[in-house]
């Protein structure tokens, strides 16, 4: 797999994550959330949304950690090398 390919999987990868983060939240709005929350594990909910909200930030942080940025260091790092080789 060349460095392109991998970028683009990379990129790729963070948009589904994004997706995914997305339709969670989604969910989240449905009050499903707040209720399994009471029921399974006792707890109030302004207690849950506040363990979701953190969950949610800490996951998006984390794709673009772990995706986003090394598909913008290898388009970097790409864009460098081939205008050095165009001059």
């Amino acid at each position: 797999m060349n460095p392109i390919q991998l970028r683009n999987v990379l990129f790729k990868a963070f948009i589904i994550n994004y997706v995914a983060v997305f339709l969670v939240w989604l969910v989240s709005l449905t009050g499903a959330f707040n209720w399994a929350m009471a029921v399974f594990f006792h707890m109030s909910a302004e207690t849950a949304t506040l363990y979701f909200l953190y969950l949610l930030g800490a996951w998006k942080i984390l794709g673009a950690v772990f995706f986003l940025i090394p598909a913008a260091a290898l388009h970097w790092e790409f864009a460098c090398h081939c205008c050095k080789k165009k001059e």
